[in-house]
């Protein structure tokens, strides 16, 4: 699994265990070149001493002991102090390289019947360190004295180094691999609470909240600037907003007047089948621009502004306004209202929604539909028609501004987008299904009881 699929937990312990084994290894190649370049990185017991010369002894032609000058012992020789040792074989034969002090000669003797010892004096200067071990060579078993603090090769020092590192070095860097592992989560839940606080804060943000802006409050300081950032994008996306919503407004309210001298120069036109179509095409003008301003006024509606309104008298008065246009298209309207039900609201955006929707049934139903206002429990109201519904790939679609389910139909595209945002004015939703009949069923649901 790649780095950037993993969780921001786990790329920091990452990070921190990656971080401590180049530490470790730099600190420990560190130390071990500096111990190398002074000259102590030595043989301190001598078994790497005596076992190099263990290899280079064998036996000369005449038997006498010999120590063949193999690579590792003439390395031995070259170093500082100068290298000495003395071997003796079961014969009592001696065999001596370098300057070797006469007391361990005579230790030889007094050391029979023990098979290594190290000798350390360390308040005797004119002695040495040492060692005494016996061995088997190709010279056979052999009694070995050598000086110790030779020079190790880098083989054996890596050896020596892993085995530090393996028996010691490693135990601790597991416990803090482990510590890392087990710690970082709470590190990195603690901080980023300020961000997840700042996360949960942009939630509530949309275009209908747009004045919020992310707290910085408990945020890091490394992620201030991304804060900062993202609340000028903010300013920046309401500014251009509010130009798009001053825009839209001016326009609406600029095209009513010469929309209502069309109308009244269209009307002193000669009845004709061209003067039903530009009434048409006014009539479609004149929606669109008081459908904009409706828009306009919902997000001037305040919750303070709200009253009491009883919906049964507003389905039964918005039916009977409406009645004359489902009659002109062979429409029946009704309205099934068996009691008062009282919510608590903006009564015109109500109005409004619902005209938007008895006038969609009425377009969209068809000549000869029946259509149905009736009141749905326990806050809101619902109309319905016998029309040919609306397909369930579209219903999420339509209520998307300027969306029409026939391209060339009469509406605007608007109305069901204004009954949308009515309801959600007023804490609710517009649902679409299916009706009794087969056609469609626009419910308005508030959340807004008295």
């Amino acid at each position: 699994m790649s780095l950037s699929l993993l969780s921001l937990r786990w790329r920091l312990i990452w990070s921190l265990i990656l971080l401590q084994v180049v530490v470790g290894s730099l600190v420990m190649g560190g130390f071990l070149g500096l111990a190398w370049s002074l000259g102590r990185v030595v043989d301190e017991t001598g078994q790497k001493t005596v076992a190099a010369i263990q290899r280079a002894l064998t036996r000369g032609p005449d038997g006498r002991l010999l120590a063949e000058p193999t690579p590792e012992l003439q390395r031995l020789q070259s170093a500082d102090p100068p290298l000495w040792f003395v071997v003796r074989d079961g014969h009592g034969a001696l065999l001596r390289h370098g300057d070797v002090p006469p007391s361990y000669i005579r230790l030889l003797d007094v050391l029979d019947g023990m098979d290594r010892v190290a000798f350390n004096p360390e308040n005797d200067s004119t002695r040495p360190k040492a060692r005494f071990e016996r061995v088997e060579s190709r010279a056979g078993p052999v009694a070995v004295i050598a000086q110790t603090g030779g020079p190790l090769t880098v083989k054996n020092t890596l050896k020596g180094t892993g085995i530090v590192f393996l028996f010691l070095v490693a135990p601790m860097a597991l416990v803090t691999c482990l510590g890392v592992i087990l710690a970082t989560p709470f590190v990195v839940k603690r901080g980023l609470k300020g961000v997840v606080a700042t996360a949960e804060h942009a939630e509530g943000i949309d275009v209908h909240e747009r004045t919020t802006r992310l707290p910085l409050a408990n945020v890091a300081s490394e992620i201030r600037p991304l804060v900062n950032a993202v609340n000028r994008a903010f300013d920046r996306l309401n500014e251009g907003y509010d130009r798009q919503e001053r825009f839209l407004a001016d326009a609406a309210h600029e095209l009513r007047t010469p929309i209502t001298t069309l109308q009244i120069h269209i009307e002193g036109l000669p009845a004709d089948p061209l003067k039903v179509k530009l009434m048409q095409a006014s009539a479609r003008l004149a929606t669109l621009a008081e459908q904009l301003l409706d828009l306009q006024r919902l997000d001037r509606i305040a919750a303070q502004d709200r009253q009491q309104v009883e919906l049964k008298a507003l389905c039964e008065r918005m039916a009977g306004d409406i009645a004359p246009l489902a009659i002109m298209n062979r429409c029946t309207l009704s309205v099934d209202a068996a009691r008062p039900l009282w919510v608590r609201g903006d009564a015109p955006s109500l109005e409004r929604a619902l005209a938007n929707l008895i006038q969609n049934a009425i377009e969209h139903g068809g000549p000869g539909c029946d259509i149905q206002v009736r009141l749905w429990e326990p806050s809101g109201f619902e109309v319905l028609d016998s029309g040919p519904g609306i397909p369930e790939a579209d219903r999420e679609r339509v209520v998307a501004p300027f969306h029409r389910l026939v391209p060339r139909g009469r509406g605007a595209g608007l109305g069901l987008h204004l009954v949308a945002e009515v309801a959600r004015l007023h804490g609710g939703q517009l649902t679409i299904g299916s009706s009794e009949s087969g056609g469609a069923r626009m419910r308005l649901e508030l959340n807004l009881v008295a």
